[in-house]
């Protein structure tokens, strides 16, 4: 599946080896285009074939000119190619003078350049223009972020979401903002709020399994339980969600008074670690040197566990 697509994407052996200064200008043009199509964005490889095949005749890719202007004025942008970007807004806004996607442009050239406050007021307008354009928004949150407010950022992600429910990005880039204020009750919200709106996502149950593991007490591990058990049942090789697992039972079998639970979690942690040990078993001393090591702490983890 995996080569189809890059022989879709690179239909000419065009990997990462590439010398994108010797292809055709045709060549050029359907590889930009791809990237486009299917969101690739690779910036630097993008600066080159505009510099060294497509600005030789601009014109001859018609009305594709604007998209492939755009284009190569976001990765320009990547590539702190500042100079190039200013070149494609300066046509763009020739072509469309009253354009919001140019003035976007021309703010996030002002990020690149550390304008911050400037780009500001060009965001807080386009979002005045246009309410449910949900990437001004994003965008305003980025300005906040690279200048260190983090509670301005906050209010912003907020705000967003009051229009924009079903973002998990935003949900999970708002997590992360109370993660670095220590508010773990309301990065664990934010969490479970991607798990509602994808729920096959197993990263987010075994986020969810770290910070109430993190929060502990007895309620706290049991939900932590549970939430590594979600995630791997989604997906069998996550190893750090096998852990969770072991390391959760580890601390119900170690704390609770009621027999029966301890005898469970004892097993379940037994169980897990079972399952770890097979894994680092087929893995070659030489891919993972560090695998016998594991190894020996896994079984001597054995012991300690079914002595409880």
């Amino acid at each position: 599946m995996f080569s189809k697509l890059i022989q879709e994407f690179f239909p000419r052996d065009m990997t990462a080896e590439t010398d994108w200064t010797q292809i055709s200008f045709e060549e050029g043009r359907q590889t930009l285009k791809k990237w486009r199509e299917c969101g690739v964005r690779r910036s630097e490889e993008v600066v080159e074939i505009w510099e060294h095949v497509i600005s030789r005749s601009p014109t001859s890719l018609g009305d594709e000119q604007w998209a492939v202007l755009e284009q190569v004025c976001i990765a320009s942008l990547d590539s702190a190619r500042v100079d190039l970007a200013q070149e494609c807004i300066d046509q763009l806004h020739i072509q469309f003078p009253k354009s919001n996607r140019v003035l976007k442009l021309k703010a996030m050239q002002l990020e690149a350049t550390e304008h911050y406050q400037k780009a500001l007021e060009i965001y807080d307008r386009l979002v005045e223009d246009d309410p449910n354009n949900n990437s001004y928004r994003k965008r305003k949150v980025a300005v906040l972020l690279a200048q260190g407010k983090r509670l301005d950022a906050i209010k912003a992600i907020n705000d967003y979401l009051k229009i924009f429910l079903n973002d998990p990005e935003a949900w999970l880039q708002l997590h992360e903002l109370f993660l670095q204020e220590n508010d773990i009750a309301k990065a664990v919200h934010c969490l479970e709020e991607c798990c509602l709106i994808q729920p096959l996502n197993s990263m987010y149950f075994r986020r969810l399994g770290d910070l109430r593991y993190t929060q502990g007490g007895a309620e706290n591990i049991d939900y932590a339980r549970r939430y590594y058990e979600r995630a791997l049942k989604i997906n069998p090789t996550d190893l750090r969600s096998q852990y969770g697992i072991l390391l959760s039972n580890n601390q119900i079998a170690s704390t609770t008074k009621n027999a029966a639970e301890k005898k469970k979690a004892g097993l379940a942690a037994v169980e897990a670690i079972d399952e770890l040990v097979n894994r680092y078993q087929k893995v070659s001393p030489q891919n993972n040197p560090e695998s016998d090591g594991i190894l020996n702490c896994l079984e001597a983890m054995k012991v300690t566990v079914g002595s409880k």
